[in-house]
């Protein structure tokens, strides 16, 4: 037996956006934050981007290096100075990360009356 909805997904589709009509002053806060957050999202998403790239040229820099070593002492060296630079590396990029993100919300958040 087929069962046949008597709405249809265009008229569901519509109620749910006419929900979200927001207008005054709480449908340009919701605008305000939405572009807020899309901007803070491309922006980590590009610094993100740009620290991958710049952590496998160093990841293959180092694999290079234990390539060519001549003694196990070489390469614990090697190994080392890679997991402090990484640590540091990573360290470094999720203060970024989280400097974006607190920018977005300091900017963005309404600010109680005074």
């Amino acid at each position: 037996m087929v069962i046949i909805s008597k709405t249809s997904g265009t008229s569901e589709t519509r109620r749910s956006a006419d929900a979200f009509a927001m207008s005054g002053e709480s449908g340009r806060a919701l605008a305000n934050v939405a572009a807020a957050w899309l901007t803070a999202a491309a922006e980590c998403q590009r610094e993100m981007i740009g620290f991958v790239s710049i952590r496998l040229a160093k990841d293959g820099e180092t694999v290079r290096e234990m390539a060519g070593c001549k003694s196990p002492a070489d390469a614990t060296a090697i190994q080392s100075r890679w997991i402090e630079e990484t640590l540091r590396d990573y360290s470094s990029e999720v203060t970024k990360l989280m400097t974006i993100c607190t920018k977005a919300v300091n900017d963005k958040s309404p600010r109680p009356n005074t």
